[in-house]
């Protein structure tokens, strides 16, 4: 089975991909977190630098558009082949409100008519290999249902489904079920996301889903670091988990100090990450805390330094 590096906003950039795929592991594909772009005008034209070839040095990503009209996507693929890309996701299940409410992420789901319509004009037109990320509806699974022959009708590449709906977010438990039949009726590969934090979960999508033939993973591998080396069958003594993990953070680090300017902008990018990352620790809760307590960097690598020992 293929795994894949989910795109977490704030969290899998470029400074945790660089330092992740140099010092812990590589992914057999990797997806950029969303650049967003509205009737041509990019929200934030900082996202873009996060496709930049001087920043992907070890694993080019897959860029992933957030959008719901032709005219941003045209933009959005003018960018992405000036940087050297030939492969694009299209994001439609991004489930927080400050997205879904414009009609974008999620909140596209429900709204078929609109969607045909932009993959109409984008398939007339693209020379892009595209793929397309998504939940299975925005309020309830068998929204689904509709999405499935207009998914059918377009040469996509491949469908991420991440198997809750966007009104569910991260809460509740995956709907496997819904997922497998969902997955089952698609002309397309189909990729799985959603709660795979360790080998038994990849089994249980199996068993569950023999047409998956791809897993994507997001928050579990900020989680558990390593857990590409358990689904693939590779020890790790606990010393070499600990150097990688030294040489990771020191890494993510140095990036950090090339991407902001003082210590409060790198502790508040950091922290971020450690929402996460600190159930990779025994006492993880104790780190968390004293990682948003922290005031300046100095200060940051005498916690996590005196910590990494503690890894699960």
């Amino acid at each position: 089975m293929q795994l894949y590096l989910a795109p977490l906003q704030g969290i899998t950039d470029w400074i945790f991909r660089e330092a992740f795929f140099k010092h812990i592991a590589q992914f057999d594909k990797t997806f950029s977190p969303f650049i967003r772009i509205e009737q041509g005008e990019f929200l934030r034209k900082s996202q873009c630098n996060d496709i930049l070839p001087q920043h992907n040095t070890f694993q080019k990503p897959i860029p992933q558009f957030l959008g719901n009209d032709s005219k941003s996507f045209k933009v959005f693929e003018e960018l992405c082949k000036l940087h050297g890309y030939s492969e694009v996701n299209i994001n439609i299940g991004c489930p927080f409100s400050k997205v879904s409410k414009h009609k974008l992420g999620s909140g596209l789901l429900p709204y078929t008519d609109d969607i045909k319509q932009l993959f109409d004009d984008i398939f007339s037109t693209s020379t892009l290999t595209i793929s397309v990320k998504c939940r299975l509806g925005q309020e309830h699974a068998s929204e689904f249902n509709a999405l499935i022959p207009i998914f059918n009708s377009y040469p996509l590449h491949e469908i991420i489904i991440h198997a809750r709906t966007g009104y569910m977010q991260y809460k509740g438990d995956v709907l496997l079920d819904e997922y497998s039949q969902a997955a089952s009726e698609l002309k397309h590969p189909v990729c799985y996301n959603g709660d795979i934090l360790n080998i038994h979960d990849i089994k249980k999508l199996q068993l569950i889903s023999p047409h998956t033939q791809a897993c994507m993973i997001g928050r579990g591998i900020i989680k558990h670091p390593f857990i590409l080396h358990e689904i693939r069958g590779i020890p790790v003594p606990k010393s070499e988990q600990i150097d990688a993990l030294r040489a990771f953070h020191t890494a993510i680090l140095e990036y950090c100090s090339q991407k902001y300017s003082g210590d409060f902008s790198v502790l508040k990018r950091l922290e971020e990450m450690w929402t996460l990352h600190h159930e990779a620790y025994d006492d993880g809760k104790k780190i968390l805390k004293q990682v948003k307590k922290c005031k300046n960097i100095v200060q940051y690598k005498n916690i996590l330094f005196s910590n990494l020992e503690s890894i699960l």
